[in-house]
């Protein structure tokens, strides 16, 4: 018997385009694509009216710790560098988090998330203070609110052999912990915090079987540090330490070479462009069209830098054109083999289930778009009105994930937001008074 029925659409699969079609679910998965009404068993029938049906979209890199970062009046603040707007700024703040405050940091990324159309979430985590229990308490809020996320806790030298110990030891216990919507990956904060010591040991410890996720050259430094350090570029590093498991996740890679570029794409691992958050910092550009060029998988994140991906994927388009001063560069149609393909690999590996597609057998993970186009939409145009039109004001009303609803009506239906916000706001209120 069918579960539910999906009529009254338009389908974007994350491939191909349908002008009117009818999805079907059953037990988690999508069981039905297609232009020809089924027959009718179905428990329930949802009317899209005429909307856009489309996947859930994938977050590939954030940084859900940054939610209290927002509004933040520091007493200093007057970076010259990006390592000192780490110092200044999020190393402060971190030192600072505990459970309540990561929890509701994770409840307020995950609400903030699906009324965007996000449905999964991969986090990259840093509470140096609290970090045994920090992946569970972020897990567990996450899957309240509904969706799915993948995690980990970047493992640093700039907290002392403490916070490494037990940042090794929470990454391999949630590692062990995994399920299809708790996701996994050994987080590293980056090469110039990781000395050979920490990194031998972190290759013991994951026995170069976890995969890791880590920033790589987002800021000039991190290559500086590791060629004067220790002679060699960071990839080279992690490679000759074992640690480039395949689907391990390079974020950022602004200033990395091809030797590195051919490493990641040699291992089976993922670059995620952070566009909107790197002109933030003022640390460059990701040329990620040379990475698709020598066959590097790139996805695409947003940082931290507030929780709709959507609109990182403007910048992610046109920065190549700024940086090329060329329009040629890159079209929307890249998005195909970008965000469309590449998140969904990244989530399908991080959840160990078919994600990304509109597809009988994928998991039913969806979004329900008001998009009311003046123009034709086509399957050779649908990328260029996603870009243009779609993301220029997006209009979520409805999200799924595994075919049970998190969003309806554009609200979150799991989560009592009011309440929640209003106890972020005292949260927030008390820990800024400790920096």
């Amino acid at each position: 018997m069918i579960e539910l029925l999906v009529k009254n659409v338009s389908i974007f699969t994350g491939k191909d385009y349908i002008n009117h079609g009818y999805v079907t679910i059953k037990e988690n998965n999508f069981t039905y694509v297609g232009d020809v009404e089924p027959e009718r068993e179905d428990d329930e029938v949802i009317d899209g009216g005429g909307r856009l049906l489309m996947p859930g979209f994938v977050n590939a890199h954030t940084h859900i710790y940054s939610t209290f970062a927002r509004g933040l009046m520091l007493d200093y603040f007057n970076p010259s560098s990006f390592t000192e707007l780490l110092e200044q700024l999020w190393w402060r703040l971190d030192r600072k988090l505990g459970l309540p405050e990561i929890e509701l940091s994770a409840y307020i990324a995950a609400v903030e998330s699906a009324e965007s159309g996000v449905t999964s979430i991969i986090d990259h985590h840093s509470s140096p203070t609290e970090i045994i229990g920090s992946l569970n308490t972020l897990s567990r809020a996450v899957n309240d609110v509904g969706l799915r996320i993948d995690t980990c806790y970047e493992v640093s030298d700039r907290d002392g052999k403490r916070a490494v110990a037990e940042g090794i030891s929470e990454n391999v216990d949630f590692f062990s912990r995994r399920n299809e919507f708790k996701g996994a990956h050994f987080g590293l904060h980056a090469a110039f915090t990781l000395s050979e010591e920490t990194l031998k040991r972190i290759s013991k410890e994951s026995d170069g079987k976890i995969p890791i996720h880590v920033h790589v050259a987002e800021g000039p430094e991190d290559e500086e540090s590791s060629l004067s350090r220790y002679g060699k570029r960071i990839m080279q590093r992690f490679y000759e330490h074992g640690l480039m498991a395949p689907g391990s996740i390079y974020a950022h890679c602004i200033h990395v070479d091809e030797i590195e570029l051919d490493l990641i794409k040699g291992t089976d691992g993922f670059i995620v462009v952070n566009a909107q958050s790197n002109m933030n910092n003022g640390v460059g550009i990701s040329y990620w069209p040379e990475f698709v060029k020598r066959g590097v998988k790139v996805g695409v994140g947003n940082d931290g830098f507030g929780f709709n991906i959507a609109k990182d994927l403007r910048f992610f388009l046109l920065t190549p054109h700024h940086a090329k001063r060329d329009p040629k560069v890159t079209s929307s149609q890249d998005l195909l083999k970008t965000f469309f393909k590449t998140n969904a690999e990244i989530a399908s590996r991080s959840f160990a289930k078919k994600l990304g597609f509109i597809e009988p057998g994928y998991r039913a993970d969806f979004i329900i778009v008001d998009y009311d186009s003046p123009t034709p939409i086509t399957q050779e145009n649908f990328c260029s009105h996603f870009f243009y039109g779609i993301i220029d004001n997006l209009k979520i009303v409805d999200v799924y994930v595994s075919g049970k609803p998190v969003v309806k009506h554009g609200k979150n239906i799991t989560i009592d937001k009011k309440a929640l916000y209003s106890e972020a706001r005292k949260i927030a209120s008390a820990l800024w008074k400790r920096l």
